[in-house]
């Protein structure tokens, strides 16, 4: 009998070891809801106490993580809690609508502050606004940016906003060479992706999360990861036929779900023509009205939070998911119908599934998500075994 040949496996060296167990810690550092402790990094690494304590020194030295004491808990050793390194790096992250856009600056751990916002002209020149205020902003700690996009990006690299008129946007044309290493992504995607680090699908295995503005986007979640398709455009569920409707989306298909959810739905049911970039305060009014007793502003919000509750169903028949929060517009209809969207998501739910439908929550991330979740993505990029050879 003749010896099998086994694939050649690459081996792990010590120095490997130590990068990957530094990249487990300063990913542990900027995951946990609240600040880590030596012992409590060690347990999550599950690591003894004498390794945590020798990859904190490396990490301090190396000017990327901090241990300063925790409040005083009484009698024994004082506890210290691994945070920031003053001169740690930093990431910076741009959420652009379809009117206006946000720059943040965020630390390991999530800690963010809004830099600069504007107002733009509804054009790709708004990529131009975005440089100069990355350059007017930026320090030697900035080592990633990540930007969220009201639409979607094929590949990662090609923005399509039909409602804009832009279609294959370049963004490598668009950005420049000049700016720190760029991850780019759709709006809705990285919102369910904040939710997932840091919000209210934080450890849902399975979970969907759809964000209404303008109109409905989603992504799916697995294991806390947004999956992002063979094209990198997965997750434009706001872009398929789940409530029936007569009329022919921007996007170019006939019945889209975002045609009867969201500020423009709204608007149409007023007889307005949809007005990306100024519906939102046109929803607003409606929602008021609604909340104070004017029948017909009711009967829109009952009609949105139906179609987005039949959508719902059809959805949670196909992916079968745990959980599914909501943000934006969507926060606002579950709070003033929830009945409504869970009995209409019920209804559309196949019957042996009725007895146990999915949860539908708020999102706790808020209105932030989008600008969150490129944070996150900006992070991803600088916690790897790669940068951080680079960094030491």
């Amino acid at each position: 009998m003749g010896s099998a040949i086994l694939p050649h496996m690459p081996t792990m060296t010590s120095a490997d070891l130590r990068i990957h167990n530094q990249v487990r810690l300063l990913r542990a550092v900027h995951d946990a809801p609240e600040p880590l402790t030596r012992a409590s990094a060690a347990r999550r690494m599950a690591i003894g106490r004498n390794t945590a304590a020798a990859l904190v020194g490396e990490l301090e030295e190396a000017g990327l993580l901090h241990e300063v004491p925790a409040e005083s808990g009484g009698r024994g050793r004082p506890t210290t809690r691994l945070v920031p390194h003053p001169a740690g790096p930093i990431a910076f992250a741009a959420d652009v609508r379809e009117d206006s856009w946000t720059l943040a600056a965020i630390e390991l751990g999530g800690a963010m502050r809004v830099l600069d916002t504007g107002e733009h002209d509804r054009t790709p020149g708004v990529f131009a606004e975005i440089r100069e205020a990355v350059r007017r902003h930026a320090t030697g700690r900035l080592a990633a940016l990540g930007i969220a996009m009201a639409g979607p990006i094929r590949d990662g690299r090609r923005l399509h906003i039909s409602h804009l008129g832009w279609d294959e946007v370049d963004l490598d044309e668009q950005l420049g060479a000049d700016l720190p290493p760029t991850a780019a992504d759709n709006d809705a995607r990285l919102a369910g992706l904040a939710e997932a680090r840091r919000g209210a699908l934080r450890g849902v295995g399975t979970g969907l999360h759809f964000h209404i503005d303008f109109d409905i986007g989603g992504t799916l979640l697995l294991g806390g990861g947004a999956q992002r398709g063979a094209h990198n455009i997965a997750g434009e569920f706001g872009h398929m036929p789940l409530t029936g409707s007569p009329l022919r989306c921007m996007c170019g298909v006939q019945g889209c779900w975002s045609l009867d959810v969201g500020t423009n739905a709204l608007m149409r049911h007023f007889g307005e023509e949809p007005g990306y970039g100024a519906g939102r305060g046109f929803a607003r009014r409606v929602l008021e009205r609604a909340d104070d007793g004017d029948p017909e502003a009711a009967r829109a919000v009952d009609r949105n939070a139906a179609a987005l509750g039949r959508g719902l169903g059809a959805l949670a028949n196909a992916l079968d998911p745990e959980a599914i929060s909501l943000s934006g517009l969507g926060v606002d209809l579950l709070r003033r119908r929830r009945e409504r969207v869970e009995e209409a998501c019920r209804a559309g739910l196949m019957e042996f599934r009725r007895a146990e439908p999915p949860r539908i929550v708020e999102g706790t991330v808020g209105e932030i998500g989008p600008l969150r979740g490129a944070a996150e993505v900006a992070f991803d990029a600088i916690l790897t075994p790669e940068w951080l050879r680079r960094r030491l």
